[in-house]
């Protein structure tokens, strides 16, 4: 991993229904050096700007009236384009509970920070998304140990199956 993060050169969007939690995220990474910044007040107006500005990361928040987040995660895990499809998204929620999680890992997430948010581990978990996609290409969330990479097995529901229990603690590690 590297030591510092260049992220001037990186587009973010802040899926968040709540205008004062959207303008602290927008000052933290601005702060982090972030110059393209996108808001969506809930999760149809992410999956536009998703399809239309195409951003690196997506900074989404779990619980959005009308459309959260569960529901922008399974419209855009389910796009046929291939970026569309497997824009890292970054859940940061105060719905930080072992269901909610297990739900957000199984949709397709790239990591999980609960709030209230601490600069220095939204940067971590910024940097070790960005740092994973570069070494192993794009993927439509964490993958799980026994699967193949950019290769994922969905049942009826549209939720992948956990391949065995110890998955789910290796990808809560990841988060």
């Amino acid at each position: 991993m590297r030591d510092k993060l260049e992220l001037s050169r990186i587009s973010c969007l802040i899926a968040e229904d709540n205008p004062h939690m959207r303008a602290i995220l927008r000052s933290v990474l601005s702060g982090f050096g972030i110059r393209s910044l996108y808001e969506a007040a809930d999760g149809a107006e992410a999956l536009e700007l998703v399809v239309d500005r195409r951003p690196d990361i997506v900074l989404c928040d779990w619980a959005m009236n009308l459309f959260g987040g569960n529901e922008f995660l399974h419209v855009l895990r389910g796009d046929h384009d291939p970026v569309v499809s497997t824009t890292p998204v970054l859940v940061v929620t105060a719905h930080a509970n072992r269901k909610t999680i297990l739900e957000a890992i199984g949709i397709g997430i790239h990591g999980f920070v609960a709030k209230p948010i601490a600069p220095a581990i939204l940067y971590r978990h910024i940097n070790e998304i960005l740092d994973r996609q570069e070494i192993h290409g794009r993927s439509r969330g964490i993958v799980e140990p026994g699967q193949q990479r950019n290769t994922r097995r969905f049942d009826a529901s549209g939720v992948p199956p956990m391949a065995v229990s110890g998955a789910v603690d290796n990808a809560l590690a990841l988060l």
